[in-house]
């Protein structure tokens, strides 16, 4: 099976591998990232941000945060979302490391984290996270200039603007 993973995933482990490069960290989110997140983001929600990496021993993860809660995704071909409210997240860490950015966070008691994150939408990611849970400074901070943050802001609000219009659309209207 890990054979078959390193055809699906091949190109993008070897840049992540050979130049600490995540080529798809910053890049829109795709259908089925939207598909599997709408569902979970509820329509009163505000989707502030997101970043896209990998989990160790479990492939891609996405992480999306909303104005009440932090959905994260470990799995490449499976549906589960693992939602956390504020209060049940602690704390927030963020390091430039050997394969770029890795986030971590503690939730509910259990830590997760997600690696070779784009700096630039790991740094603003990090930054939302941290108006509402404990983070620890960074380590080895990305410089965001005003290009990346316009690319991040782009990204985001198109985030939003999918993942709000799913969440809506799965609601029953009241006819």
């Amino acid at each position: 099976m890990a054979w078959l993973d390193f055809l699906k995933n091949g190109n993008e482990l070897s840049e992540l591998l050979i130049e600490g490069n995540n080529p798809y960290g910053a890049r829109l989110l795709n259908a089925t990232d939207v598909a599997q997140m709408a569902q979970h983001v509820q329509p009163q929600e505000q989707v502030q941000a997101y970043v896209l990496g990998r989990v160790a021993m479990a492939g891609r993860g996405l992480w999306v945060l909303t104005s009440d809660r932090l959905l994260i995704s470990e799995q490449d071909n499976s549906p589960e979302v693992q939602a956390f409210s504020w209060s049940q997240l602690s704390e927030g860490e963020c390091q430039k490391g050997k394969y770029g950015y890795t986030l971590r966070v503690t939730a509910a008691g259990k830590r997760f984290s997600v690696y070779g994150t784009c700096a630039h939408m790991a740094a603003m990611f990090y930054e939302k996270l941290g108006a509402s849970v404990s983070c620890a400074p960074v380590v080895n901070p990305a410089t965001v200039d005003a290009d990346d943050l316009a690319q991040v802001q782009h990204n985001f609000s198109d985030a939003a603007q999918r993942l709000q219009q799913g969440a809506v659309a799965k609601t029953p209207s009241m006819a």
